[in-house]
């Protein structure tokens, strides 16, 4: 993003479009000076690179072009100040001491408190003049440049220019050709006000811009302006916005975008993506810590809310369970009036509702009692939420078990365990293991959580015999061979066939298999 000062725009009747510096021959020698005149500049003053800045704003070149190439190459310098002595330290005692006195007004008198102040340092007047101003940005020192690719910094400066040109947009509406959900998590996580309607085939969005708010429209600009890169992120994209004239406040002009006119000319970078609010980042840490059988996600896929989308804050995900939590906050009235009336849309889906005790609105709250619906202060209380996972995934196993009383299943695999149960019925593991011993699985023999077909176990139990008539088998080698017949849990078969290991040590080559003798 530019100081808006340096914005150059293009217009036409009502239309307005940023004025893209094109990628040419022209435009990337004259940055590749541009960046050898900032890495040559190590060492020295900030004024002496802005006073070699000046000799490219010539008639080639705007001066806005030039100065908005620098505020770019200024994000990648380190300034340091060098001067000898503390310049805040330096003019806090000139400023006592002209208290004192009076404000200097020949040079004589000046050089009195300079004098002043450099024997109470024990230093020279010279270095006290040096340092009283020394902290100023004319005055660092360049100690380091991070060189950047010509065209990438043509391209940057383009995205800059479109975002500077947002700061006075009063909506902004947009469809791309994927990449959703991180444009959704970044508008969620940039705290911007919006609404989402699907077409036949697609989304369009439409944000609120700072010029529609009555407060904050210079944070809300920026991240406003912050959604860009992930929106251009695209095969294809389209952005329409309405901009405030800045010559005539009453005027909107049209800024239509997309990316196959202007993709080549911007930056394509993602911001990196982090929690909403600490109370987020608090929560999911202190769930993640308790290393649940529950996997938290955050911000999945977006849910259809009638002719919208809402993207919860987390999903909690356990086998077929899915149980969604949505955090309520609000930048407006009019955005938490918004919120609620999405909740109260929601329909067959599963959802816990946090909801802040200070936001004052319990008369919401009865639209949305088909939702779990909690109030909190200060944090997401844990125990509320993993006592209506447990009860959710009680009723759920008690479900499933229901619906599979008497369930024949018509198996093909010679062995099959409980979780290829899991992925064939689509239920929980607590399930299926509440119902192996009640499923009927003609032609199989379960073996505790296992079903193995009879001919299989039959030909395990021939090769062990043939095997050890030849002479002896220790466990590893009759495992190898009941695997390689296409059986599972050596240990299990074993015992289920009457066969016993003898163990002569720690390994398990050092062991012996014999057929268990009777009891006498």
């Amino acid at each position: 993003m530019l100081p808006t000062n340096l914005l150059v725009t293009r217009r036409r009747r009502d239309t307005i479009t940023p004025a893209y510096a094109e990628l040419n021959e022209t435009n990337i020698e004259m940055i590749k000076h541009l960046i050898k005149l900032y890495s040559d500049s190590i060492g020295e003053k900030k004024s002496m690179l802005n006073q070699t800045l000046s000799s490219f704003e010539n008639f080639v070149y705007d001066y806005r072009f030039i100065r908005g190439l620098a505020v770019t190459l200024d994000r990648r310098c380190k300034m340091e100040s060098k001067t000898p002595l503390s310049p805040i330290d330096v003019r806090r005692r000139l400023f006592q001491i002209a208290a004192k006195k009076g404000l200097p007004k020949t040079d004589e008198e000046r050089k009195i408190i300079l004098s002043t102040v450099a024997n109470e340092l024990k230093t020279g007047v010279e270095e006290v003049s040096e340092s009283m101003y020394g902290d100023l940005e004319d005055e660092m020192i360049l100690t380091d440049f991070n060189p950047i690719d010509p065209i990438d910094l043509l391209r940057q400066y383009n995205l800059s220019l479109t975002q500077t040109l947002l700061f006075n947009a009063t909506e902004l509406s947009f469809t791309a050709s994927g990449n959703w959900k991180p444009i959704f998590r970044n508008i969620k996580w940039l705290g911007l006000i919006y609404s989402i309607k699907t077409t036949t085939t697609d989304y369009w969005v439409k944000v609120d811009g700072p010029m529609s708010l009555f407060k904050l429209t210079k944070r809300y600009g920026i991240s406003l302006a912050k959604l860009l890169p992930t929106i251009v992120n695209n095969g294809y994209w389209r952005v329409e916005a309405k901009i405030i004239d800045r010559m005539d406040k009453t005027r909107l002009l049209n800024l239509e975008l997309d990316g196959l006119r202007h993709g080549k000319y911007l930056k394509q970078t993602i911001e990196k993506m982090t929690f909403d609010s600490t109370i987020e980042e608090d929560f999911a840490l202190r769930f993640k810590a308790l290393n649940t059988s529950w996997e938290l996600l955050r911000e999945p896929e977006p849910l259809p809310v009638g002719k919208h989308v809402m993207i919860p804050d987390f999903l909690f995900k356990k086998d077929s369970s899915r149980v969604y939590l949505e955090i309520v906050g609000f930048w407006t009235p009019e955005y938490l009036e918004d919120k609620m009336k999405k909740l109260s849309m929601i329909k067959d889906v599963d959802m816990i509702v946090a909801v802040n005790r200070q936001l004052a609105c319990q008369r919401h709250l009865k639209n949305i009692e088909h939702l779990k619906v909690f109030l909190y202060k200060g944090k997401i209380p844990l125990k509320t939420i993993l006592n209506y996972l447990q009860e959710k995934e009680r009723h759920l196993v008690d479900r499933e078990v229901q619906a599979l009383q008497n369930l024949e299943l018509n198996l093909v695999e010679p062995t099959v365990e409980a979780g290829d149960i899991v992925k064939m019925l689509g239920i929980s593991l607590e399930a299926v293991k509440r119902i192996i011993p009640l499923l009927k699985t003609p032609g199989y023999r379960r073996l505790s959580d296992i079903f193995i077909k009879e001919n299989t176990l039959e030909t395990i139990e021939k090769a062990i015999s043939d095997r050890l008539e030849a002479g002896k088998l220790n466990f590893l080698e009759v495992s190898k061979l009941i695997e390689s017949l296409s059986g599972k849990n050596p240990a299990l078969i074993l015992e289920t066939l009457g066969y016993q290991v003898i163990w002569h040590g720690i390994d398990s080559e050092s062991t012996e298999i014999r057929r268990k003798q009777p009891d006498k």
